[in-house]
């Protein structure tokens, strides 16, 4: 019965549950036991004793397999999961199979992961795509959705209600990604799904922007579908070779697809930026950790900067209104300038006469180059970091440690000394306070361990957004020394391994955060930048990635000095930390999670 599909490239170890997946590709060892049936005595099916530790998954992708290809109809049959006539979502199902792929993280390029995604489509209607491009009214009552929610997307939340979440989100904004197989996490305040995203409560969509790294268009669009937005006009920069995405507007016009082209074969195009338009002029800005693919929104911890809803300002109003109070909008058009793509001439236009008053963080980014001291400082990188602490963080104690945690670890040197204190802590140590003392903060990098990764809910494979590897920690050993689990209990994330990137500094004695830091940048020199040894030359810092992220500095967020950690302080609630607290170390056994371990 799947002659017609492709063969699942996760063999044996597929731990897919969307039906999605099973809609495009074949499983040999699924379609035996599915073809032979339920036993007599049992009413179950006999799983094979090599697959036993796998039963209750295979349990469950069988069930998949009756839903999707009851026995009564051929699997290989289009009609079972939507035409194919070259106009639907059918028709741009992608190939993303892990072997022969590239993936990169940070500076190294590196064999895509097993649990890397392969694209999978929706399996819409050709019908999804009759809402036209042009005409953008009551866009929701014109889509004509003829397929089920759920059979698609895991997590499903009622619409209508996420502008009342993020409402509720004030003064923070900031959210974690829902997961799929904890189910404490899908009705969590602070949890956001991307369909949420795209709610109409939160305005009604007329076009959009989506940069990002990898982009499973079938995914992607299977979302604008259900959302009643699918046709409307949509731009998307990424960075991964992605050939089902070179051809895209052949199949479906109002996407405009454009491959970010990179100074060296080992940069990256890693930001993972959303601007969303819409019908009434406003529009809206959401900073994600998240790549625009399934597995990145199934088990994984990410997080989600929404800014609140952005109005159009009334016409001839001077350059300088709706400026927010951090320069949010003018970094944000300066970072938008550096991709050089004409294709966002029209944004960057739409945001220069958009009210941002309202944002309360700083934009923090990286673009590729080489870049010195101007008259506001620096622009991107570590640096712009290190000014704006300099500039608005309270006084911090020397003692007091920066925490980093990332998804991948960039080569750091052979010493604390080469890169991390040199560039990294020399900015993220500053603040607005007298010099004090001249040692560097305590150095805490949260990453997780072999365990953390063989207890998480896809086991091993769950170590698939973890591209850290052998060749690069032999030889920064003196790391160990500075590595703790990723432990999530209180946001019930503890087996969802992290792929969110965060940086800031606390001070658990008096339970506060003195600023904190959202963003797509791993720790590595590519993503922040690094400055040049000549003491004989001015100070160059050198980026080689595109990255964006968000700083939170309590004097713009709830102005005070400092967030509260883990209670209500008078009234301003606890700045919601994505782990737990105090860290937890690792054990004299613990290693850190290799992508190695997959390979072996």
């Amino acid at each position: 019965m799947a002659e017609k599909l492709k063969k699942c490239p996760y063999g044996e170890q597929c731990y897919r549950k969307n039906p999605i997946h099973f809609g495009e590709f074949s499983h040999p060892h699924l379609d035996k036991i599915y073809e032979n049936g339920l036993d007599s005595k049992t009413s179950k099916y006999v799983i094979p004793d090599d697959l036993f530790m796998s039963a209750e998954l295979i349990e469950t992708q069988l069930k998949l397999l009756e839903k999707l290809f009851p026995k009564t109809k051929s699997r290989g049959s289009s009609s079972e999961i939507g035409n194919s006539d070259g106009k639907g979502i059918d028709s741009i199902r992608s190939s993303r199979c892990l072997d022969g792929g590239k993936i990169k993280a940070d500076s190294v390029k590196r064999s895509k992961s097993p649990v890397a995604s392969t694209s999978a489509s929706c399996g819409l209607p050709s019908n999804a795509t009759s809402i036209s491009s042009t005409d953008n009214s009551n866009l929701s009552k014109k889509a004509k959705i003829t397929r089920n929610i759920k059979d698609y997307i895991p997590v499903v939340l009622e619409k209508g209600h996420a502008a009342d979440k993020l409402e509720r989100a004030a003064p923070y904004n900031f959210f974690l990604t829902a997961i799929t197989d904890a189910k404490l996490t899908h009705h969590e305040p602070l949890t956001i799904t991307f369909q949420e995203i795209l709610d109409e409560s939160l305005g009604e969509i007329e076009s959009s922007v989506q940069i990002n790294f990898m982009v499973e268009i079938g995914w992607l669009l299977g979302h604008y579908y259900f959302a009643g937005i699918m046709g409307t006009p949509l731009l998307i920069l990424y960075g991964d070779e992605t050939p089902e995405l070179a051809n895209i507007s052949k199949t479906h016009p109002e996407v405009t697809a454009v491959k970010v082209n990179m100074p060296t074969p080992f940069a990256t195009s890693h930001a993972k930026v959303m601007l969303l338009g819409y019908t009434d002029g406003g529009m809206r800005v959401v900073i994600s950790t998240a790549n625009l693919y399934e597995d990145d929104w199934h088990n994984r911890t990410q997080g989600i900067w929404i800014s609140p809803k952005l109005p159009a300002l009334p016409a001839n109003v001077d350059t300088t209104a709706g400026e927010s109070p951090t320069n949010f909008r003018h970094d944000l058009m300066l970072y938008l300038v550096e991709y050089k793509i004409a294709k966002l001439q029209p944004w960057i236009a739409r945001i220069r006469k958009t009210d941002f008053s309202s944002i309360n963080v700083f934009f923090i980014g990286s673009t590729p180059g080489g870049f010195r001291e101007g008259p506001r400082g620096y622009s991107w990188g570590h640096a712009r970091v290190g000014e704006l602490l300099q500039k608005y963080c309270t006084a911090v104690d020397a003692r007091v440690p920066v925490i980093c945690q990332s998804s991948s670890i960039g080569s750091l040197g052979p010493n604390i000394q080469t890169w991390i204190q040199h560039d990294f802590l020399n900015s993220l140590r500053k603040h607005s306070g007298p010099p004090g003392l001249t040692h560097f903060p305590p150095f805490k990098m949260i990453y997780p361990s072999f365990g953390n990764v063989s207890n998480s809910h896809d086991g091993l494979l769950g170590g698939g957004c973890l591209p850290y590897g052998a060749s690069t920690n032999d030889k920064q050993s003196w790391l160990r020394g500075h590595l703790f689990q990723w432990c999530s209990k209180q946001r019930y994330r503890s087996q969802a391994m992290p792929h969110i990137k965060s940086y800031t500094r606390m001070k658990l004695e008096d339970q506060s955060i003195y600023w904190f830091m959202l963003t797509s940048a791993n720790l590595s020199k590519a993503a922040w930048g690094a400055f040049n040894k000549n003491v004989n030359i001015a100070p160059c810092l050198r980026i080689m990635n595109y990255e964006a992220g968000v700083l939170f500095l309590p004097r713009f967020v709830t102005g005070e000095e400092t967030f509260p950690l883990g209670h209500v302080r008078d009234g301003i609630p606890a700045f919601p930390l994505p782990y737990d607290v105090p860290l937890t170390p690792y054990t004299p056994d613990d290693k850190p999670f290799l992508m190695d371990y997959l390979h072996q």
